[in-house]
């Protein structure tokens, strides 16, 4: 939470300085613009990551609601799997990009794109597996405080059996 903070502190404080520079003292900051923009990325990926965590995504349950409990469970292994398939194409063509932009300039600032274009894949590997552990977190919390460690197996187990209580407990 404290870095989205610290970014989201970032591009305000650019902004503002942006405004201060050029319309009270009538000399603009050249790189706050380009900075602010940098800072509303990380900010906005890094917000992904705490809503990841949090649980706190947008969801529409209509369907959801109105299946059996096993249907519910099919659902949601079916969701975890399209977070996961898009994890992976934003890891591997986050870093391609990344990589590609390692040697870019930013206008007017001193770092690489690269740089900018890092957040994405590390906000996508840290936004799954935030979100892998909340979701068996919560569907096996027993294990997780257990083991210190969420067992898949065990939450897939959870998952198939609709949240019954089925567990296996160990590895």
């Amino acid at each position: 939470d404290g870095a989205a903070i610290a970014a989201f502190a970032g591009m305000f404080a650019c902004v503002l300085g942006q405004v201060g520079f050029r319309y009270f003292l009538g000399d603009p900051l050249v790189w706050s613009d380009e900075l602010a923009r940098y800072l509303f990325v990380w900010a906005s990926f890094l917000g992904w990551i705490i809503a990841a965590r949090r649980r706190s995504h947008l969801s529409i349950d209509t369907v959801m609601l109105r299946l059996a409990p096993r249907g519910q469970a099919a659902l949601r292994v079916v969701g975890a799997l399209a977070g996961v398939a898009f994890a992976v194409v934003l890891v591997v063509y986050g870093w391609r990009i990344t990589q590609r932009n390692l040697d870019v300039e930013t206008t007017t600032l001193f770092f690489p794109m690269g740089v900018v274009y890092a957040i994405v894949p590390l906000a996508a590997l840290l936004s799954h597996a935030t979100e892998s552990v909340a979701t068996c977190s919560a569907a096996c919390p027993s294990e997780i405080h257990a083991w210190g460690v969420p067992w898949m197996s065990s939450c897939s187990t959870w998952l198939w059996y609709g949240g019954m209580g089925v567990l296996r407990s160990g590895p």
